[in-house]
């Protein structure tokens, strides 16, 4: 009897996970068509920022050079 209420228990569970589920998708969905349409009733065009424009002078630093001695032998 214990395994029979626990497995009818499971079953009650998944039906309603799944509900949930559904239920929460649909309000999704729905919520999404209304931004949507609320969005095509606002015939605006959307602003963009002006391209700021980047000084042409500049240089990237060079690095500091080291005078470095190197001596080679033969033996």
């Amino acid at each position: 009897m214990f395994h029979l209420y626990f497995g009818a228990f499971d079953i009650v569970l998944y039906l309603a996970g799944l509900y949930g589920a559904i239920a929460l998708s649909k309000a999704l969905c729905d919520q999404m068509d209304e931004a949507e349409a609320a969005q095509t009733e606002t015939v605006a065009a959307p602003q963009v920022a002006p391209m700021q424009t980047i000084a042409p002078h500049l240089v990237a630093p060079a690095a500091k050079r080291e005078a470095v001695g190197v001596r080679v032998s033969a033996d």
